[in-house]
């Protein structure tokens, strides 16, 4: 394959990379619900891109568990259940206890400093009643804790989950108490990683998704209407 053949394909993913990121955005910030149909003709001139690219990136996030694909309708942004989205934490809580083991024995100096860094905003954000801002700097922390294993498989896994919990997650609100609860948790992950303690540091990855896991039920339970 010649140089310029090399470039055009390289080119050609990054384009829909981009395209896949824009919608993953639509998906999560609620402009596409889940449920939703997805135009794919509508789509492509809302993100000024060829319709074949659109239905690529579809067909990627698909495999993400973004949207599904059904023959002779076209793609829908997913529904995820209850029940699926508790199966999908008790997963994820795994993921974390293995993330929590090997992030104890790789973290570096820099990556401790980005740690205590984001915990000192989140305590900010936290102060100021901020839970949008919170939100953001909570997944950013989990994205940093996950980049500290460097294992690649395992983010990919990770982040697989967190994209088909994203769809559900959306239902509820964290109220303050529970934002609090969880920045101490993510005080006591840092402090087990700092210390190398990898164990410890397990413990409190795992323990934190399961107790993120209640916080969610205890959310919907909170927003499902008494008669």
């Amino acid at each position: 394959m010649s140089k310029a053949a090399v470039r055009d394909a390289e080119v050609i993913a990054t384009r829909l990379d981009e395209i896949q990121d824009r919608v993953r955005q639509m998906i999560a910030d609620g402009t596409l619900q889940p449920g939703e149909r997805v135009n794919e003709q509508a789509l492509a001139a809302k993100l000024g891109v060829g319709r074949n690219s659109v239905r690529e990136a579809l067909r990627a996030l698909e495999r993400s568990g973004l949207v599904r694909i059904i023959p002779n309708r076209g793609a829908e942004v997913r529904k995820v259940s209850l029940e699926a989205a508790l199966d999908l934490y008790d997963i994820r809580a795994g993921i974390a206890r293995t993330a929590g083991r090997l992030a104890a024995t790789r973290l570096e100096a820099e990556e401790e400093g980005r740690l205590l860094e984001l915990l000192e905003q989140m305590e900010a954000a936290l102060n100021n009643r901020d839970g949008g801002t919170y939100h953001q700097l909570n997944n950013a922390f989990h994205d940093h804790l996950m980049a500290i294993t460097k294992n690649p498989r395992l983010i990919e896994l990770n982040n697989t989950i967190e994209a088909e919990l994203s769809l559900y997650l959306r239902k509820g609100v964290y109220t303050m108490a529970q934002m609090q609860l969880s920045h101490a948790e993510h005080s006591a992950l840092v402090e087990a990683l700092r210390n190398g303690k990898v164990a410890e540091a397990a413990d409190c990855f795992e323990s934190h998704i399961l107790t993120g896991k209640q916080r969610m039920l205890d959310t919907v339970t909170r927003s499902i209407p008494h008669p």
